[in-house]
């Protein structure tokens, strides 16, 4: 005879909870991104204006002005993310419909004397690298200052 247990004989295993250290840590983390992502646009729209830098569109404005990457957010390291030589305003049209519009993005890096093998290089050795804290920090105090200067 097989005896099979019942549903008070069965022990659940307890749920595993972050601490709130690693809550705190992570949600900082988090503020640290949009922190950067912000100085990241602020001085973007402060290098280039509100012209498409891929089509040439000067009617940047609202929903319509996007901070474009040569190297997409999708599969760059997040040095690559936030790296100001990968940034340029884009309308809408360009960054979401055309998918940045990379081939025209690509020319005009040339054009304005960027080494995009340099950036494609750059991206692959950082790829995979975990950005911390620090990180985030350093790269913010960094861009507060070249905002200033602008």
């Amino acid at each position: 005879m097989i005896v099979t247990p019942g549903a008070a004989d069965m022990k659940r295993t307890p749920l595993r909870r972050k601490t709130p250290l690693k809550k705190q840590s992570t949600a900082s983390v988090s503020k640290l991104r949009q922190q950067l992502w912000e100085l990241c646009k602020q001085i973007t729209r402060k290098r280039y204006g509100n012209v498409c830098y891929t089509c040439g569109n000067g009617d940047l404005a609202g929903s319509n002005w996007h901070t474009g990457h040569y190297i997409t957010s999708s599969v760059c390291s997040a040095e690559m993310r936030y790296s100001l030589e990968n940034l340029r305003p884009q309308c809408y049209a360009c960054n979401v419909h055309k998918s940045g519009n990379w081939v025209s993005f690509q020319e005009h890096l040339v054009r304005d004397g960027i080494d995009v093998d340099e950036l494609i290089s750059r991206n692959n050795r950082t790829k995979g690298m975990q950005a911390d804290r620090l990180w985030y920090e350093k790269k913010i105090e960094t861009y507060k200052l070249i905002l200033e200067a602008l």
